[in-house]
């Protein structure tokens, strides 16, 4: 194991964070300067000095990122759970003394594991009793090659299966379906899932046995406890359930009372009016029925237990935008804690382009660059003698008691939590006894009391900022990760994080295909136009390329040459942003986007007096031209032409005298016209517009009655 090197501290005015701690085998090492050096280079250029020297070994070259970082990429991926230590030869960059010539740090590479577990057998299908499948989860310790981990677990079945993968590189997590499970008559077949971790370079084997039922055997499978964003009692079936009978009785759960059922294909969830704590008697009897109506003749009967909830918070919603209504309260949920951390990071105004250049409004990259911590505290949440904290309570962070909001800055808020706070009952969890780290307050991942009026020196600034990038507690072990009753389970995953601004400021903006751009500004509070804001569009180097004024309607119209990516507006005290690059903008999916598109800067509306006609009516139809540019000439036609379902040309008119751009066309179907849908276009000064309108077939005056229950109009 290499020797863990001490860094000191001094070195923080050449090097302003440094990758160490436990990396993923496919992490780069990088280096941030904490100045620009006078080194001419482009972005992603590959440096040719030797920088960097590693030991063992690391084949791999290094790049410029941006004017300040230095990434190191390995050819191949680093040695699972080797040790690492780096030489990075800052004297090659920056004339430094004989003491900063080279600067040594360690890192780790997480040691590659693996866990299987089943979520259990269901039916193929809501339809088919006859087949069968099985799901689980594979979760790796760091990311794995796909096809590697297809690699970790081979079914042995009588007859032929497949196993689906979904596998979610983001999170570790490889969920499985085993399907093709065939039930054949009579008996049941067995089923051995055997794992082998050889294929990731992890020594470890295994098997578990299930037994697939034979057809027309119907009986409980299994119960478990389910404990995700719902808690609920699952029980497995061996048949489809039927929908819609009474379960209040059949399936029951010890001490609840009115407890709710939901049915899928053959899992019955049930669900308790409140929270499950503790042991239980699941107790399912005979009368259940399946989809043949065939009851159940065997009960069946299990334990569960539904642990005390795992140490945890949350800051509930998506906004990032607090308006200024006398007071800054933010709410955040809490349970099984005592107390939690509160810091908050501060990104100043005049910094704000620059985040925005990595981040989006919830971002936290590269935020040494632009901000700095300004708060550290504790919050005890025990000081309610009468509240549960072992159930989730909300509760409000009161910000205006610990900074003093700037107007145009943004603060990150992060609200973590150490082992000592926890309520944790490890005794029922595990039968553990849960130690009592006492005082941990240098085990924390970030340290010092900042405040708005506190002066503090660079070395604990920077001391903050280690902390703060470590992303694993020391003495850090994956398989512990979820194990309340240990340090690995604290990391700052559990953080929970928030970025805010107080504005009063909401900002619309819209752009055309004619980079033109609309922009809408009203007021958070009141939900009122905001006037007289001033707006300023900056570019992607934080220029201002153009400056407006909103009017009476809180709405600016503007043609751009050049492409924007920050929108800042200020009105008095009070700033808001907008990002305006592509991937910031609402997909238009999500909204209906349809209407009429701008032909050589001509608009058009085409309507009728009614929506259905039959053969033989007069059809009035009007068109509404809008010429903003004045681009056609007073007398221009304005030819109308009407065709038939069949796309034959039924009617032609053409109009050169409007009232206000309205023009009227009136036409007539005869009472053998075809019905179906007729569709009328108008074209006009090289634009074409058109609209479908439905003919129907006519009715017998002495059935209007009859024709309109039919559907069709009088």
């Amino acid at each position: 194991m290499a020797k863990k090197t001490i860094v000191d501290p001094a070195f923080s005015k050449y090097i302003e964070s440094y990758t160490t701690g436990v990396i993923s085998k496919q992490s780069p090492i990088r280096i941030r300067l904490a100045s620009d050096v006078q080194v001419t280079h482009q972005q992603n250029e590959e440096i040719n000095e030797d920088l960097f020297n590693f030991s063992p070994a690391i084949k791999g070259k290094a790049i410029w990122t941006d004017a300040r970082t230095i990434e190191f990429r390995p050819d191949e991926k680093l040695d699972p759970g080797k040790n690492y230590t780096a030489d990075f030869k800052l004297s090659k960059l920056i004339e430094v003394s004989d003491h900063f010539e080279h600067f040594k740090f360690n890192f780790q590479v997480i040691q590659p594991y693996f866990t299987v577990s089943f979520i259990g057998m269901q039916t193929a299908s809501s339809t088919s009793n006859t087949e069968m499948k099985l799901t689980g989860d594979i979760q790796t310790a760091d990311a794995e090659d796909p096809s590697a981990v297809d690699k970790l677990i081979v079914p042995n079945y009588d007859s032929p299966v497949k196993i689906n993968w979904e596998h979610d590189a983001a999170h570790k997590n490889h969920h499985f379906t085993i399907t093709g499970l065939t039930r054949i008559a009579g008996k049941a077949n067995p089923l051995t899932i055997n794992w082998d971790g050889s294929s990731i370079g992890v020594d470890k084997k295994g098997n578990q046995n299930f037994e697939v039922p034979a057809i027309g055997d119907f009986k409980v499978l299994n119960i478990r406890a389910v404990q995700d964003n719902d808690q609920y009692v699952e029980v497995q079936f061996s048949d489809n359930i039927l929908v819609g009978q009474e379960l209040n009785g059949l399936i029951s759960i010890n001490n609840i009372t009115d407890p709710a059922y939901s049915i899928d294909g053959s899992l019955v969830k049930v669900y308790a009016p409140d929270r499950l704590q503790g042991d239980y008697t699941i107790s399912v009897n005979e009368g259940i029925k399946n989809t043949l109506l065939k009851r159940i003749t065997k009960g069946y009967t299990a334990n569960l237990f539904f642990e005390n909830r795992l140490p945890a918070v949350a800051i509930p919603g998506k906004g990032v935008i607090l308006p200024d209504s006398g007071r800054i309260m933010m709410p955040f949920e809490a349970i099984n804690l005592n107390a939690v951390d509160v810091i908050i990071i501060k990104i100043y105004e005049n910094n704000v382009p620059q985040y925005f250049q990595s981040n989006g409004f919830d971002g936290s990259a590269e935020l040494r660059q632009v901000g700095k911590p300004i708060v550290q505290k504790t919050i005890r949440l025990d000081t309610d003698k009468g509240l549960n904290l072992h159930k989730k309570n909300r509760f409000m962070l009161d910000l205006d008691q610990m900074i003093r909001t700037e107007p145009g800055a943004i603060y990150r808020v992060v609200i973590g939590f150490r082992r000592s706070y926890s309520l944790f009952n490890c005794k029922v969890y595990s039968g553990k006894v849960q130690k009592d780290n006492g005082d941990d307050e240098e085990g924390g991942y970030y340290g010092g009391d900042y405040s708005d009026n506190a002066s503090k020196v660079s070395d604990e600034d920077d001391d903050f900022w280690k902390r703060y990038d470590n992303y694993y507690p020391e003495g850090y072990n994956w398989q512990e990760r979820d194990d309340a009753c240990t340090d690995s389970y604290y990391s700052k995953q559990r953080w929970a994080t928030r970025n805010i601004i107080s504005s009063n400021i909401g900002l619309i903006a819209k752009r055309g295909n004619d980079n033109s751009m609309l922009i809408a500004v009203t007021d958070i509070l009141s939900a009122e136009p905001m006037s007289n804001v001033d707006l300023e569009l900056l570019d992607y180097q934080k220029q201002v390329i153009y400056k407006t004024t909103t009017d009476g309607d809180g709405l600016a119209k503007l043609n751009l040459k050049r492409k924007p990516y920050l929108l800042v507006a200020k009105k008095g005290v009070q700033r808001g942003y907008l990002k305006l690059d592509d991937g910031s903008s609402l997909p238009l999916s999500r909204f209906n986007v349809g209407g009429e598109e701008v032909q050589n800067g001509l608009k058009g509306f085409i309507y009728g007096e009614r929506g259905v006609w039959r053969p033989g009516d007069s059809i009035y139809t009007s068109f509404i031209l809008e010429d903003k540019l004045k681009t056609l000439p007073a007398d221009h036609p304005v030819e109308f032409e009407l065709y038939d379902p069949s796309d034959k040309l039924y009617r032609r008119i053409t109009q050169t005298k409007s009232l206000d751009g309205f023009y009227s066309f009136h036409t007539a179907t005869e009472t053998s016209s075809p019905t179906g849908n007729w569709t009328a276009k108008v074209k006009v000064g090289g634009a074409r517009f058109e609209k479908k309108s439905r003919l129907k077939p006519s009715c017998l005056t002495g059935l209007s009655l009859v024709c309109r229950s039919a559907g069709h109009p009088n």
